[in-house]
């Protein structure tokens, strides 16, 4: 209980602050008070990159993006209409594969009810 009343307290403190400085008004405000948060951070933000060796890599052009976007989309669609139309094959596939596991398992419980007559 003790931590949930703390995470809520971290939260609401959060929301608070988000709406004192003014992160949900206009949108004027937002980007001035997003400048004023870069300007703050940038300082720490230039020792940090040089503390860790590590280069991010370059975010893709939009360009890029776009033709990513639409070939995984074409081959998302390309897969779904290959499996519609397979499907009913598969679906007598498994219709048959169904059938003759069903019977195979039935014949010896039938044949052993004989024997047992032929025996008497």
């Amino acid at each position: 209980m003790l931590k949930f009343t703390v995470k809520s307290a971290i939260l609401g403190s959060a929301v608070y602050y988000t709406v004192d400085k003014g992160v949900w008004k206009d949108s004027t405000t937002t980007s001035e008070l997003y400048e004023e948060l870069e300007k703050g951070v940038s300082p720490y933000a230039g020792e940090l990159r040089k503390q860790i060796p590590y280069e991010l890599p370059p975010l893709p052009s939009n360009d890029r993006l776009t033709y990513l976007f639409k070939y995984y989309w074409n081959c998302g669609v390309k897969t779904t209409f290959r499996f519609l139309v397979d499907l009913p094959t598969h679906a007598s596939n498994a219709a048959i594969k169904t059938y003759d596991f069903v019977s195979s398992s039935v014949e010896p419980i039938q044949s052993s009810p004989e024997k047992s007559q032929d025996a008497k």
